[in-house]
């Protein structure tokens, strides 16, 4: 898997379409109107992140601001993850943490200031929601287009540690 962020036509073309695409990952019933909304919405103001596998297939998709949106995108210490998508087929542990990986790696060549991430995870999502949980703190909730969301928070050291302790920890497993 590698990482590319959208700079060209093409790329957000790709991003837009991986997006339309894999919606359904957000709720069943994500209405084509919201969708090119938010779409529109994430071009303009987001970093998009294209992720790719060997035979360079998109596999997954992520859009990250630095700063909180409600503050106009002051913070530079912070970086707020809007959205993640990955393939069902890729849907695993090692493919996730893979990916938060490369995508924490990038963030913080571009932007060195970066001390903490913040995420959402809707609430109906249970895995999702008790993934999050294994290394990240709520520190609020919001209402949501599919329901009440929690607001995720981590140091990034910490994060990062977390991320190196999972991959030592199925090194081992694999002696």
């Amino acid at each position: 898997m590698h990482i590319m962020k959208c700079k060209t036509e093409e790329d957000y073309e790709k991003f837009a379409i991986f997006f339309l695409q894999n919606r359904n990952m957000f709720d069943d019933m994500y209405p084509i109107l919201e969708t090119l909304g938010s779409l529109s919405i994430m071009i303009e103001e987001t970093n998009l992140l294209l992720f790719y596998n060997i035979q360079q297939e998109v596999i997954a998709a992520a859009s990250y601001t630095m700063g909180l949106r409600e503050d106009h995108f002051k913070s530079k210490e912070i970086v707020f993850i809007d959205c993640a998508l990955l393939k069902k087929e890729y849907q695993n542990s090692r493919s996730f943490v893979n990916g938060f990986s490369q995508m924490l790696k990038h963030i913080l060549e571009e932007h060195r200031d970066v001390k903490e991430v913040q995420f959402y995870a809707y609430r109906h999502h249970e895995y999702i929601h008790r993934l999050y949980k294994k290394f990240a703190k709520i520190i609020g909730d919001s209402e949501g287009y599919f329901g009440i969301q929690d607001i995720f928070s981590v140091e990034f050291e910490k994060l990062m540690q977390f991320i190196e302790g999972f991959y030592k920890k199925s090194e081992n497993q694999k002696n």
